[in-house]
């Protein structure tokens, strides 16, 4: 195995100057370092994480925990993160949680046993008692997307209510009074100030709340769909639909199909998030548009200035939205 001396004696200088080379030491001259690089790289050495680990206290490894990394909005934020903690000589350990709380916890504890440097995280619910383990055990961690109230957490996230608005106020804005949502978890805080920007929008232009138009369910394409039939169902139904997230708008546009409605003909959606689905020929889905990969790239940027100074400073991002229209809304059908 090719060990640090193997390589200061090939480059002709010190064991240390070889170190401070592979750490990026800003001590050394920028020639230096790219031809130590060079020999390490020839010689095929790999840094040994764990004794680096033993020494400095650190893995080089931060977590990342979303609720469903099949899901587009999540895997633009994990690749922000993975950018940024590349940048930075850090892996990433991903760990899913199904927007399952109990998971969630079971995946924190799993990756304090890694003795990751830090966290950034996705919480499954709005109000998260376990996070205050992390806050208990000085482990550093950002939510992304989330917002838990009850915890003075850094954050970033998109501004909810405000893409809210802009989505039920172009429904308005084309004619429409008949206006529907389906949101994903209810005690999720997106989900949460969705709705109630909804409600709100609708309230200040004298428009009837239809209970029966206005459900939680989950972030997923299956609630689209099976939400979207009993909606569409009804005999009275409405002539639009605002969808909490793109997946959601997606199964919605399932359910349409099968019930023989056109989009934007017979019913005009929006969704949010902007995913990379939503601008494909076929769909060119109306949507609210959120920075996620920035949003990840934020949070981990944060995330490692904390590791790296030692102590934790106060974030509070919230990114601005933009509605983008595309095919799926019109003004109702006379």
């Amino acid at each position: 195995m090719i060990t640090i001396k193997d390589l200061a004696r090939a480059a002709g200088v010190s064991p240390a100057t070889v170190s401070r080379a592979l750490n990026d030491s800003p001590l050394l001259r920028a020639e230096t370092k790219a031809c130590i690089r060079r020999l390490a790289i020839e010689f095929g050495y790999e840094k040994n994480e764990l004794a680096r680990g033993l020494v400095t206290g650190t893995s080089g490894a931060i977590g990342l925990i979303v609720p469903d990394i099949t899901n587009p909005f999540f895997a633009d934020v994990a690749r922000g993160v993975g950018e940024a903690a590349r940048a930075r000589g850090y892996g990433v350990l991903l760990c899913t949680t199904e927007g399952d709380p109990v998971l969630e916890r079971s995946h924190m504890h799993l990756l304090r046993r890694k003795r990751v440097d830090g966290l950034v995280l996705t919480s499954a619910t709005a109000d998260d008692p376990h996070l205050q383990d992390l806050i208990r055990a000085a482990l550093p961690f950002v939510l992304v997307s989330r917002l838990v109230r009850a915890l003075d957490a850094p954050f970033v996230v998109g501004d909810d209510r405000h893409g809210a608005r802009l989505a039920v106020e172009h429904l308005i804005s084309l004619g429409h009074r008949k206006i529907g949502f389906i949101g994903g978890p209810k005690d999720v805080q997106p989900s949460q100030d969705r709705m109630e920007a909804y409600q709100e929008v609708l309230a200040e232009h004298g428009l009837p709340l239809h209970r029966r138009w206005a459900v939680f369910a989950s972030f997923a394409q299956e609630a689209g769909r099976d939400w979207g039939r009993t909606l569409l169902s009804q005999n009275d139904r409405p002539t639009a639909i605002f969808a909490a997230n793109d997946m959601i708008a997606l199964g919605v546009m399932e359910a349409a199909e099968e019930l023989g409605l056109t989009i934007p003909g017979d019913l005009s959606l929006v969704g949010f998030n902007d995913i990379s689905y939503a601008s494909l020929p076929r769909i060119q889905l109306t949507t609210v548009a959120q920075p996620t990969q920035e949003m990840g790239r934020i949070a981990a940027e944060h995330l490692l200035g904390a590791i790296e100074r030692g102590r934790q400073r106060r974030l509070a991002r919230i990114l601005r939205p933009r509605l983008v229209v595309r095919r799926t809304t019109a003004p109702p059908a006379r």
